[in-house]
């Protein structure tokens, strides 16, 4: 009997991304792996990104170009879903590069262990476990929330997907509801794309605005609240402790003390708890936390006198 090999969709937005789409593109093309769909969502670009788009489907059949109005990077994924026929779904950055064998790889592992999702490693380039651990693994920073190294089902979009309408903390929404959703994850060693991170890139702190605050706020009150909405409040708790960790110290980098005495009330009561989110900090960090411990405004002080010298 003849193997059969199950097409899979590869999702692209494009907005503005002329320098970098025609390698992108490539990348795909001239993967070992052939049974692709190849869905190129351009969303609204103002530079000639879709006239590059259109040469290539003029010589790729597997190229589907679908051309709308400018909506965000949520709306471009969610208009590639709605077009897409493959078994499964890769997302796929305009400026990233995926690894020639990367498709092959994904998909021999997801059909021999008959997983929801193959997750996979990514090279940084600067200018099995199961769905409840995977999630807990990213709140504690020993994975990423990035979609595009989750190689899964299409199926998983029979389910109820909420989209809050954010442009930071995308990844954050969908790839929670993806894990909490899907019954098997594997993993793979093999590296499968080569993501661009540039001071244009989303998650920049070049780009980084208040729209953007606003959006993380969002996304952090988001998953807690999903997570209690699917009653794991108390499975995750430690996970959270650390996922809020991390977030009242990114509050601080970014200089946005608005709420921070109430933020770090809650991270002195978790600590208490969790004696060992202690090792995520450094020497300052740790300093900081001290200073709340003894109260509110000792700790805001002892941020001012930080804030006032650079050493944030």
């Amino acid at each position: 009997m003849e193997k059969e090999y199950p097409l899979v969709s590869v999702i692209i937005p494009v907005y503005n991304a002329h320098n970098s789409i025609t390698k992108t593109l490539q990348s795909v093309i001239n993967q070992t792996y052939t049974n692709l769909e190849i869905v190129v969502v351009n969303d609204g670009s103002t530079d000639d990104s879709l006239d590059i788009i259109k040469t290539y489907a003029a010589e790729d059949p597997r190229i589907v170009v679908f051309n709308k109005q400018n909506e965000g990077l949520v709306q471009a994924r969610k208009s590639g879903i709605d077009i897409a026929t493959g078994k499964y779904i890769q997302y796929l950055d305009s400026d990233d590069i995926m690894h020639e064998d990367a498709i092959t790889r994904l998909v021999a592992k997801a059909e021999e262990t008959q997983a929801d999702m193959v997750v996979a490693p990514f090279m940084f380039c600067y200018d099995g476990e199961f769905h409840k651990s995977t999630l807990k693994n990213i709140l504690l920073k020993k994975a990423y929330w990035c979609v595009w190294s989750k190689f899964h089902l299409r199926s998983l979009y029979q389910n109820e997907i909420e989209r809050p309408d954010i442009s930071f903390g995308e990844d954050v929404v969908l790839s929670t509801q993806l894990l909490l959703y899907l019954q098997k994850v594997v993993s793979v060693d093999y590296i499968i794309i080569d993501y661009n991170f540039t001071n244009t890139s989303m998650s920049h702190p070049a780009t980084f605005d208040d729209k953007k605050y606003g959006d993380f706020v969002n996304y952090t009150i988001w998953i807690e609240n999903y997570i209690d909405k699917k009653g794991l409040r108390e499975e995750m708790k430690e996970a959270l402790a650390h996922f809020h960790l991390e977030n009242a110290f990114r509050r601080i980098y970014w200089k946005r003390f608005a709420d921070i005495r109430k933020e770090m009330k809650r991270l002195v009561n978790e600590m208490e708890s969790y004696p060992c989110l202690i090792n995520n900090l450094s020497k300052r960090e740790r300093k900081i936390v001290n200073a709340y411990r003894v109260s509110g405004f000792w700790g805001d002080l002892k941020l001012r006198y930080y804030n006032m010298r650079h050493k944030l």
